[in-house]
């Protein structure tokens, strides 16, 4: 709250309206004055999916953002997007992987890791995290689909060696969590 209070004091007058809602939550409606919900933080999912290659190297599942990807364009990141209404988190992560590279893979491997809730973090989302560590199947078994993809929100999709994550530009942090996910569950 406070945060916001200061940017009140530091924008110009055009934004104070935007900053002054921000403030607090307010309803939305539909276009018919219909109560819709509330203007809040967006919820999220993220899925770190792991899997060894055939040399028996642990890799990551992760995709370039595409051209029409909402920010972050050309950097690399896991799985992730919003929540839909009437769907839980875990169904969420699954429904984006799905949907981002055209893999499903067994529920029962895919676990709750963590949450991001700070206010300074990526936009106010608060996103949850999960992982999957395939072990009955190596990377060169599966295959992408951009079928299900929104336009051109995904670019290439492939598994990235874990000792070469560092190579690639990475969006949300995303770099840092594939390695601490790694470090919790395989050390």
């Amino acid at each position: 709250m406070e945060n916001l209070k200061g940017l009140l004091e530091e924008q110009p007058n055009k934004d104070k309206a935007v900053l002054e809602l921000a403030l607090k939550n307010q309803p939305c409606y539909d276009k018919h004055g219909h109560f819709l919900g509330w203007f809040s933080r967006s919820m999220a999912s993220a899925i770190f999916v792991y899997c060894k290659d055939k040399e028996g190297n642990w890799c990551v599942l992760a995709s370039e953002r595409g051209e029409e990807a909402a920010d972050f364009i050309g950097f690399w990141n896991c799985s992730c997007g919003y929540l839909d209404y009437n769907e839980t988190t875990k169904d969420c992560a699954m429904r984006e992987l799905y949907e981002e590279t055209g893999l499903l893979i067994d529920e029962d491997i895919v676990e709750f890791i963590s949450y991001e809730d700070s206010p300074e973090a990526n936009r106010q989302n608060v996103t949850f995290r999960f992982a999957a560590f395939i072990e009955d199947a190596t990377t060169d078994e599966f295959t992408f689909s951009k079928k299900h993809n929104e336009g051109k929100e995904v670019g290439e999709i492939k598994w990235i060696k874990l000792e070469d994550v560092d190579e690639y530009m990475w969006a949300f942090n995303h770099d840092k969590r594939i390695k601490e996910i790694f470090n919790i569950k395989k050390h």
